[in-house]
């Protein structure tokens, strides 16, 4: 029996000293330690000031892309050959539309400091102010129309708000428009 015993001992010491890892199980600390990454990348102040510096100029390229009226950077709704022609349109002429914000302002401050009759008065130019650039918009419409069926085809169908973008385009100070318009054509 004694035998058989130490049979069994010696089988378990060899069990045991060749199945351990060969290195001490880490401490808790340790392990979140280990585990401890930042979420968003590397979060050092060099990495951080080059990531921000990156982005600036990323976006500066982009602006300046989006000014020049290339077609990758521009708004959604600045996008495509028929709003191309429509900017064509309303930035080679001269309108009343670019006056409608200005007169507006003019009328406002009118307003505050007259006495009722003119107010009245002023309100009435107003309306027909209004009536006046919706008619010229209308008519821009018209003309952006048929030059998007005369430039892509008779079967072209109009991009939906091209009316409200004419007038919104048209109402914006040339300086402020983007895409930056060119200058404009002299007519005869």
């Amino acid at each position: 029996m004694k035998t058989k015993d130490k049979m069994s001992d010696q089988g378990k010491e060899s069990v045991t000293k060749n199945s351990g890892k060969g290195r001490p199980t880490p401490s808790r600390k340790e392990r979140e330690a280990a585990n401890r990454k930042p979420l968003v990348g590397n979060k050092s102040k060099e990495a951080m000031v080059a990531a921000r510096a990156k982005q600036r100029d990323d976006r500066l390229k982009a602006r300046q892309a989006m000014l020049s009226g290339d077609e990758k950077y521009l708004l959604g709704r600045d996008r495509g050959p028929q709003r191309r022609l429509a900017r064509e349109v309303i930035d080679n002429r001269y309108t009343l539309i670019e006056g409608l914000m200005p007169l507006m302002v003019v009328f406002l401050l009118i307003t505050s400091v007259t006495n009722e009759a003119a107010k009245s008065v002023i309100t009435l130019v107003m309306i027909i102010a209004l009536i006046v650039v919706t008619i010229e918009v209308s008519l821009l419409h018209r003309i952006i129309k048929a030059k998007v069926k005369d430039k892509l085809g008779a079967d072209t169908s109009i991009q939906k708000g091209t009316w409200f973008y004419t007038f919104t385009r048209g109402m914006q100070p040339r300086p402020l428009r983007i895409p930056k318009p060119g200058p404009r054509r002299k007519t005869k």
